[in-house]
Parts: structure tokens; sequence; C-alpha cells
């Protein structure tokens, strides 16, 4: 199996971004565990009309921070949402939308590169993830990034890290910062 390249997480949108975001939010197996209205694409090309193409940015980032997840050569893969719940609490919101790059890492790569962003350039306090049952992808996904169960829910369960959890894990020597799956934070 071949890992990840790098990625980065783009600020930026352009008209192209938003027909791959419909492109895939068209798909069934990406949006079943996303929370997003079944006229999400529709309402993303309905941008491309309604919104002047150097303004497309600033409404992607009405309601949080809007990333998309890129390779390095700038190609949007997936998407990376934060949007702060108060407190210095920031949810966050990721999937890899091209279904083919599943499995490879890009999805860890991601969540990584947004603890970044919501620590040291959003300065939050806490990170997250609200994933629903079955969503054992984006469950492995978070605990292997330092997230920890923190509260059993019906449908979803929700994980979280400090900022102290954070910190801690980055000057820790590389190691593996899986936690047991069983713990509540």
């Amino acid at each position: 199996m071949d890992k990840a390249a790098s990625i980065f997480l783009r600020a930026d949108i352009h008209p192209d971004d938003l027909r791959a975001m419909a492109h895939w939010l068209r798909s069934r197996r990406v949006t079943r565990y996303l929370n997003e209205d079944v006229s999400a694409p529709e309402q993303l090309e309905q941008l491309l009309f309604s919104t002047p193409v150097p303004l497309l940015t600033c409404r992607m980032n009405q309601h949080g921070r809007f990333f998309l997840v890129c390779r390095d050569w700038d190609v949007p893969i997936g998407f990376v949402k934060l949007t702060e719940q108060g407190a210095g609490v920031h949810e966050i919101v990721f999937a890899i939308g091209n279904e083919s790059l599943w499995g490879l890492g890009y999805g860890s790569r991601a969540v990584r590169a947004a603890l970044d962003t919501a620590f040291l350039s959003l300065r939050a306090r806490k990170l997250v993830a609200r994933i629903y049952h079955g969503n054992q992808r984006s469950v492995n996904t978070v605990l292997g990034c330092g997230f920890s169960l923190e509260k059993r829910g019906r449908g979803l369960d929700a994980y979280s890290i400090s900022m102290a959890d954070y910190l801690e894990m980055m000057s820790a020597p590389e190691q593996d910062v899986r936690k047991p799956s069983g713990s509540l934070a």
C-alpha cells in the first residue's frame, strides 16, 4: 500500500474547487458520515453563479474556517472545516473526497495540519471531532492524531484533544500517539 504524499491546507477557494466538492458530495460513500444537506452539491454550484470569484473564499468561511486538503501540486482531494463552538472550543469536520485515496493516510495528514492551524493560529483551547457510529476510519484517524474519546452519544461520539495534550504530543519524541480506544478523557 502506498503512503500519502505530503499535503497542505489551502484557504483560497476557486471555481474548480467548488465543482470538485460538488462532485464529491454527490457520492453516497463520501457523504455517508457527513451531516450535509442532500442539496449541498447544488448549493455549491449555485455559489459559482451568485458569488464573484474573489469572494468565494469569504463565502466558504462564513461559519468557520474552511480549507481544501491539497497534494503537492495544489489539486484538492478533500476538505477540513474548523468551527468555533465557544470558549475556545473548535469542532473539526474533515473528509477526503477522492475515494481512490482512502486508506493512504491523507485524512491523518489533514487532521494533523488542522491541529497546527487550530492550536497555533486560532489559539483554540480544545478541538472536538463528532463522529457517527460505524465510521471506524475516522475514529482511527482522530485516535492516531492524539484525540481521546470524550463522550459517547446516541448516534455519534465526541473525541477531543486539548491544547496542552497537543503541545505535549508535539514535544515528545516521534512515536505512536494513539491512546486506548476505550478510555474517556
